[in-house]
């Protein structure tokens, strides 16, 4: 029980309550808004601004409006907060898997690069005895042959 506890996801239980929690903040700023003289009177400004065909809102109309829009304003300012935070955390998240993975990928290359390094030093050593037993062979068999005479060099032509 303390282990499915401990892998579920606490920060994205916490994101979908605030989601949740919006509409009933709405409700309460909606509430407080309609009280508000201030409010009320800033969404009459804000209906005799708006040009319609028909006559301009009445007062009550225009705070009902203005309440039902800010409850909106605040659900969809909190619903979209919470969007973008999850969109940074899931980028930075990938961002951080793309280094990782390069990380690996450096890791792997030094090995590899070490272990060529190795091979290319027990290739050298190799070809270096190599050149020393071909060398001593070369100087064995010019011991055991004598140098050749121009006789023998040209066996196509006479001795007349």
């Amino acid at each position: 029980m303390v282990l499915l506890l401990a892998r579920l996801p606490v920060a994205k239980l916490f994101l979908l309550g605030v989601r949740q929690a919006a509409r009933p903040v709405a409700k309460v700023a909606m509430a407080a808004a309609e009280r508000s003289d201030t409010f009320q009177e800033a969404c009459v400004q804000a209906a005799r601004l708006v040009k319609s065909d028909r006559i301009t809102l009445p007062r009550p109309q225009a705070v009902q409006a203005g309440c039902t829009l800010l409850g909106e304003a605040v659900v969809f300012g909190v619903s979209g907060a919470v969007l973008i935070y999850e969109y940074l955390k899931n980028k930075e998240a990938e961002h951080q898997k793309t280094l990782e993975a390069r990380a690996e990928l450096r890791r792997e290359a030094e090995a590899g690069r070490a272990e060529l390094e190795v091979q290319l030093r027990a290739l050298e050593a190799s070809v270096a005895k190599q050149a020393a037993e071909l060398h001593a062979l070369r100087e064995a068999l010019a011991a055991r042959q004598p140098p050749p005479t121009a006789v023998a060099a040209r066996p196509w032509r006479s001795a007349a």
